[in-house]
């Protein structure tokens, strides 16, 4: 990359030899960041992973719209799903996997491991303040993971009570559905474990007949559905379920940004917004499974067309905190339960801890602050409030959320939408950056555009580039 070292600014994770350019990556790095130790079932819960995460995984987002490789190849709607229960071991409750497809009996070495020991745990999270009760309100939540392969998975969970087998119901522990997949799409599983918990709350045999039908499936193209035919126990008649797949485009149908911005506030999400540009670390606290991922995952959207390219936790169960002490910037959740056990001291001076409920960020003492522009966070501020005015009075709907979106895709086309009058590309096709030129031209945000620019999010995006790439925003206002 060209482009000298212009300014002096305080970078904590880069160094001043990568001033002027955008460090390259490769797949082989971002698999080397992290790998999980084997760990050492015990009876204490909170123990249950008797040797702790040493090393991160770099775990990325695989939605991205401008290289998003599932787009273009054939795989499943989903690859395993399993019941994760709760049964007693010695004085304790542990989770394990009560039912799976395939079954566990069939999987082999590396992989039956990866899931036996790293599935169980991330669907209880919560495993040492879990409680049987008479009723609860159910939970969508998901959490990310890298495979054996080194590539990206999500596993999207469903937590609910059985129903009851008496009368008055007696108290009784959740249950939680998993389903292990590379497609990021929160509305097309929630639909799936809607009619999951429906027929199992009739039978169980039911329940896992619709998932098996569902797993021979491939995932539908972007815009696309695909209809899965079973036969509903309790009618006794073959019916239909069509799962759909949003497109890049629509990247907002599956997140609520009304409620986000309702439960943090305008202020309190800007500054979230613009500490993720620069890759700062961000710790989540949230009193909900539910929240933390709702959360976590509508503001990533936001990043559009950039996508986060650290550590990337929604829900970190209590029995890996340390991963909180990650050198690398991540964005990780935790429950305000399991905040109370954490050690801030530990933390570094780049760390925000983002107290959902309270609507606050705490930083670091020797914080170093992010060079923006005042008159445009000033008038980006108030657009936020005067939207947010009109939610109160309004039930949340997609539209409310799309252009709320807009708003910020806005501030990106404004900050870095000039881009691609500064790239340029090799014999070999491979594209090159002017950072000088690209950071003065940006102006007012000259300062800020510098910094977000050396991030591995800018870089990954400008090498995602060929020579017949058009300008991200100028296709988008096309489209659109």
């Amino acid at each position: 990359m060209r482009g000298s070292k212009r300014r002096e600014l305080k970078e904590p994770h880069k160094t001043d030899s990568d001033c002027g350019k955008l460090p390259r990556t490769s797949e082989t790095q971002d698999a080397k960041t992290l790998r999980l130790l084997e760990e050492e079932m015990c009876d204490d819960p909170k123990k249950l992973l008797a040797e702790r995460v040493k090393e991160l995984r770099k775990v990325r987002d695989p939605d991205s719209p401008q290289i998003s490789a599932d787009v273009r190849e054939d795989f499943p709607l989903f690859e395993f799903v399993c019941e994760v229960s709760l049964r007693r071991k010695s004085e304790n409750f542990c989770p394990y996997i009560s039912w799976s497809h395939p079954p566990l009996r069939v999987l082999e070495g590396d992989r039956l491991a990866a899931i036996t020991l790293n599935i169980p745990t991330f669907c209880f999270p919560d495993m040492d303040i879990v409680e049987p009760v008479k009723k609860m309100k159910t939970e969508t939540y998901c959490f990310v993971f890298t495979d054996l392969q080194a590539q990206n998975k999500f596993g999207y969970c469903r937590r609910f009570l059985p129903a009851s087998k008496s009368d008055p119901p007696e108290k009784r522990f959740p249950v939680v559905y998993c389903m292990v997949t590379k497609l990021r799409s929160f509305e097309t599983f929630s639909k799936i474990f809607d009619q999951v918990v429906k027929l199992r709350d009739f039978s169980s045999a039911g329940a896992y007949s619709f998932l098996k039908a569902l797993i021979e499936q491939n995932a539908p193209k972007p815009g696309k559905s695909v209809t899965v035919k079973y036969i509903n126990p309790k009618i006794g008649n073959l019916v239909d379920i069509h799962v759909e797949r949003v497109t890049a485009g629509q990247r907002f149908e599956h997140v609520d940004l009304a409620y986000v911005l309702t439960k943090l506030g305008s202020k309190l999400l800007v500054e979230i917004f613009i500490n993720l540009l620069v890759e700062r670390k961000l710790l989540f606290v949230a009193e909900s499974l539910s929240d933390l991922t709702t959360i976590i995952h509508s503001i990533m959207q936001l990043l559009y067309p950039l996508q986060w390219q650290g550590i990337y936790i929604p829900v970190l169960p209590q029995e890996i905190l340390d991963a909180t002490s990650s050198p690398v910037p991540f964005v990780i959740g935790i429950l305000k339960e399991h905040a109370k056990t954490l050690d801030e001291e530990a933390l570094d001076d780049e760390c925000n801890l983002v107290y959902i409920a309270d609507k606050r960020i705490v930083k670091r003492p020797n914080f170093t602050d992010i060079p923006f522009n005042k008159k445009f966070r000033k008038k980006f501020l108030q657009e936020l409030k005067l939207y947010k005015s009109k939610l109160v009075k309004a039930e949340s709907t997609a539209e409310h959320t799309v252009q709320i979106g807009d708003m910020f895709y806005q501030f990106m086309r404004t900050t870095i939408g000039h881009y691609s009058d500064h790239v340029t590309f090799d014999e070999a096709g491979e594209s090159d950056l002017d950072l000088t030129s690209f950071s003065d031209a940006a102006g007012d945000h000259s300062e800020f555009v510098w910094q977000l620019s050396k991030t591995q999010m800018f870089s990954s995006f400008i090498q995602g580039l060929t020579p017949e790439s058009r300008n991200v925003f100028d296709q988008i206002n096309e489209e659109g």
